[in-house]
């Protein structure tokens, strides 16, 4: 089985988190390792955790001239 980590962060990913290609906390690559061993005492990431998300505030802003434009 491969495992995901972060190395900077010392986070450890479940299986569940494979869809993940960057850490949340760091937004470095994610490494693939081969054993257990090699991530012992890393911090295991919950997908529930309370960490920042990032939000594209710019999708909600007015374009101007835009035929859906309200102004």
């Amino acid at each position: 089985m491969t495992r995901l980590s972060c190395p900077s962060c010392r986070l450890r990913f479940t299986v569940a988190a494979a869809a993940l290609t960057t850490c949340p906390d760091c937004g470095r690559d994610l490494e693939a390792v081969t054993s257990a061993r090699a991530i012992l005492g890393y911090r295991l990431f919950e997908p529930g955790d309370p960490r920042p998300v990032p939000i594209a505030a710019e999708a909600a802003l007015p374009i101007d001239g835009h035929p859906l434009d309200p102004a």
